[in-house]
């Protein structure tokens, strides 16, 4: 296990990198395709598709506000994040981010986004009240998918980078002050991300290995 200096706190847990979001109180979830540029409304309830939503082509992934039922939809092909109501199931705005944004978390408690630009690394700080980028903080090779620890406001960034030059890190950044603190080395191909402050990890997928490289507080 590799050591992250000051570690996590509080329960609580927080990930990125699929293409689907859930909201508890509604028992609703959101599903993004990939080739059909719609996300589908699915009610927990019933596992029905409620609705389906016209968004932008490679949308790869969906990252859910509970305390303002808003999703939010990052456009690969367009450098967009579409903004869905989930009161209506409508797109209600459409923000300019970076280049090849990908994967998208939100933090509940700040509602800030923040959005994986993969070929312009960079992650764009979105202001959920405001609709607009507030920071753009710039990270690894190829970034790919966010987590973020709402307690510590901590953010995890994985950078897979690009044929034929991967890289193997992970970019964590303050969100308070919106700089990166540390970029720590893992497996092969890292994409997928969750940290969970009720274990005091954090959790990487490495694709390139088959492995999983957890991110623990330093000892002492």
């Amino acid at each position: 296990m590799r050591c992250l200096a000051g570690g996590l706190s509080g329960p609580g847990a927080s990930g990125g990198g699929g293409g689907d979001g859930g909201r508890a109180r509604t028992d609703t979830i959101y599903v993004t395709s990939r080739l059909g540029n719609a996300v589908s409304v699915i009610n927990g309830r019933t596992n029905a598709v409620t609705a389906t939503v016209p968004v932008g082509a490679q949308s790869f992934t969906v990252a859910v506000d509970p305390g303002t039922n808003t999703i939010y939809v990052p456009y690969f092909g367009g450098g967009t994040v579409f903004v869905i109501s989930g009161r209506t199931d409508t797109v209600t705005a459409k923000i300019p981010v970076g280049a090849g944004p990908r994967g998208v978390a939100v933090d509940p408690k700040t509602h800030a986004i923040y959005v994986a630009n993969g070929d312009s690394n960079t992650v764009s700080v979105i202001s959920g009240r405001t609709r607009t980028v507030t920071a753009t903080v710039p990270v690894g090779d190829g970034p790919v998918q966010v987590a973020v620890h709402p307690k510590t406001h901590t953010i995890y960034v994985t950078n897979n980078g690009s044929v034929p030059f991967p890289s193997r890190t992970v970019s964590v950044i303050n969100g308070r002050s919106n700089t990166v603190t540390a970029t720590i080395t893992v497996g092969s191909d890292p994409e997928g991300v969750a940290a969970s402050s009720r274990t005091n990890t954090a959790y990487v997928a490495n694709t390139g290995d088959g492995t999983v490289s957890v991110l623990g507080p330093c000892p002492g």
